[in-house]
């Protein structure tokens, strides 16, 4: 098991240098003049020309990313918008994105396991088919629009939760709600799916037949059988959320990483969006680590291997 950390580890660097190239030279191949944006639309060209310079932007593309990276590593990478590290901006962002993604999948994972289990027990019953109509319409229902119908019930409404911003606890309900209810309805339709086909195999009928309780057989037996494809789905969902909760923060105005590097992308912040994306590629090969950790832990014959 150690080994298996110590090379997945290993791992990790290529593929961040691999990030670190591809997203600086689609960055670099988009129109638009960093410069330009900077010094602003009355800057003359000597304005502009001195910034370039001050940022190393007129040197070769091959010095430029060698500059970024020894800057990255000395934690010394600044915006070009602002000026400023971009460490001590990016940093409060992306633990208020771990925040809201953890709390998101929480909820989901809670939800969706739970309704998908009830489901699959009660095939083809009422509730059955009240689940699953519900779950296809968290799966069709888009993001931002549940967003919208969220706040005017729980905000404007009844005036329970804050409608934006980050102000303590109260605020990250909704949109931790908002991406919750759509993953869950995933989860549980996944979830349904794979205990039907726990509950057909015969080492379950065996169990029933030998007269285990139906809770010891569901939840010891067949429940933990389908937790490794459910893990994996839950994994990957976090991994994706660090990157692509744009348009939850954007309605709720969470202070997240996504919003920050889509800010930067548009103002044509190289160094912000390099940083940002190293970042969310590196959150995300953790996690998956984390995940095939967990695969070990609930199936022996991983630990064996």
């Amino acid at each position: 098991m150690g080994r298996f950390v110590l090379r997945r580890v290993l791992l990790l660097m290529p593929i961040l240098i691999g990030v670190s190239v591809l997203i600086f030279l689609i960055m670099h191949l988009l129109p638009g003049d960093p410069a330009r944006l900077i010094a602003g639309e009355d800057a003359s060209e000597e304005e502009i020309e001195m910034i370039r310079v001050k940022y190393g932007l007129d040197k070769p593309l091959v010095i430029q990313y060698l500059i970024f990276m020894e800057n990255l590593f000395k934690g010394e990478v600044k915006s070009l918008r602002s000026d400023v590290p971009v460490f001590e901006e990016l940093f409060p962002r992306y633990l208020n994105t771990i925040q809201l993604a953890f709390s998101s999948v929480l909820i989901a994972s809670i939800l969706g396991i739970l309704f998908g289990v009830v489901a699959a027990v009660h095939r083809n019953s009422i509730i059955d088919n009240l689940v699953m109509a519900v779950s296809l319409f968290g799966v069709s229902m888009p993001i931002f629009w549940l967003g919208i119908l969220l706040i005017l019930f729980f905000s404007v409404y009844l005036g329970w939760f804050p409608s934006g911003g980050k102000e303590g606890l109260s605020s990250l309900v909704l949109p931790s709600l908002t991406i919750g209810l759509a993953i869950a309805a995933f989860i549980a339709r996944m979830t349904r799916a794979l205990m039907l086909d726990v509950l057909s195999q015969d080492y379950i009928r065996t169990a029933i037949a030998y007269g285990f309780p139906r809770k010891t057989v569901i939840y010891r037996y067949a429940l933990k059988n389908v937790m490794i494809p459910i893990v994996t789905i839950i994994g990957l969902q976090f991994g994706y959320l660090m990157g692509g909760a744009v348009l939850t923060e954007s309605v709720f105005g969470w202070p997240g990483i996504g919003r920050y590097v889509v800010e930067a992308i548009f103002a044509r912040d190289y160094t912000v969006v390099q940083v940002g994306i190293m970042v969310i590629s590196a959150t995300f090969v953790i996690i998956n680590l984390l995940v095939d950790l967990i695969y070990a832990f609930l199936d022996p014959r991983i630990r064996r291997g």
